[in-house]
């Protein structure tokens, strides 16, 4: 079986292989408009009809989140957790810096929604959201404009007694 990584850049998809006892490296141009595009080709080109498996990677969604060329995205995460993504850490390249500002954060504050919902470290969920809350926030969502939705639960690490 062929075992075939993949990764989608802006410039070029590349493809590292290993057939039989040896890595084989292939690489052609990325397809921005279809990425997919490029990876089936990469993929066809390597296989022919043998079995395989696939682990892929996008540097081109790395990117657009660096670059912030990305889909308009809301954040459904737990309530009152909500502005985690802004408040983020004390930890700044400017500690001292009077007039230091942050960058925008990724989801503005209209976009993100929260749920009562808790889980805790094993999985085992504590409060479950409800249909009427889910319902509300998905027609808040669709109201919003936007393009994508990011779904981020924070698990409690213990137990409250």
């Amino acid at each position: 079986m062929l075992l075939i990584g993949i990764d989608t850049g802006g410039t070029f998809t590349d493809f590292i292989y290993q057939d039989g006892n040896s890595w084989k490296v292939y690489k052609i141009l990325s397809t921005p408009s279809d990425p997919a595009e490029a990876v089936l080709k990469g993929i066809a080109h390597i296989v022919g009809c043998r079995d395989v498996r696939i682990v892929h990677g996008s540097t081109v969604a790395t990117n657009a989140i660096l670059e912030r060329k990305g889909a308009a995205t809301a954040l459904i995460t737990n309530k009152g957790f909500e502005d985690v993504i802004e408040i983020g850490r004390q930890n700044r390249h400017n500690l001292y810096k009077l007039f230091y500002r942050k960058p925008a954060p990724l989801v503005p504050q209209q976009l993100r929604f929260g749920v009562n919902c808790r889980v805790n470290s094993d999985g085992t969920v504590l409060q479950e959201p409800g249909n009427k809350e889910l319902n509300e926030i998905f027609k808040k969502i669709e109201a919003s404009g936007a393009e994508s939705v990011a779904v981020s639960f924070l698990a409690l690490l213990f137990d409250i007694i």
